[in-house]
């Protein structure tokens, strides 16, 4: 005989065992935790998934000056038409080589946070830039278009 003894029967298998309640209840404690910090995240742009609400806008440099410390320059920076949010922040791009080095900008703002702007009566801001060596007689250029960037005659107080 080779089947089982009664027909229908799985003599063999083992009786079904029901995953307990306490693990249901935590598989769905994962799954809302896991929703509450993506939705913080782009709603709120809080938390590990941060990025999500946050917008990252090109801005135009200008021109640049030299400060007390070689290895850093002053960028000027255009504001964009809104102006700038307490929130925001203006971050300059670096890359450099022998002869020159390439500069570029970008305000990260909140998605969903409008905010009065702040009063700066200016159409441009300054912004502290470190390099990799001193700037010596290399140019600055803006990395958008090539364009050298005109040098300031007066110093940033670094």
């Amino acid at each position: 005989m080779s089947g089982p003894l009664i027909p229908g029967m799985r003599e063999f298998d083992a009786p079904r065992k029901r995953n307990p309640v306490f693990l249901w209840w935590l598989m769905g404690f994962v799954v809302l935790a896991g929703v509450v910090v993506v939705g913080l995240g782009v709603f709120a742009a809080a938390g590990p998934f941060r990025q999500l609400g946050l917008k990252t806008e090109q801005l135009e440099t200008l021109a640049f000056r030299p400060t007390v410390i070689d290895k850093v320059v002053q960028i000027s920076v255009a504001l964009p038409a809104g102006g700038l949010c307490a929130q925001d922040v203006v971050e300059i791009s670096l890359a450099e080589d022998a002869a020159a080095v390439y500069v570029g900008a970008s305000v990260t703002t909140p998605r969903n946070i409008s905010c009065p702007a702040v009063g700066l009566n200016a159409d441009q801001v300054w912004v502290d830039a470190q390099l990799l060596a001193p700037l010596d007689q290399r140019h600055v250029v803006r990395a958008d278009d090539g364009q050298v960037l005109s040098r300031e005659s007066s110093t940033g107080l670094g």
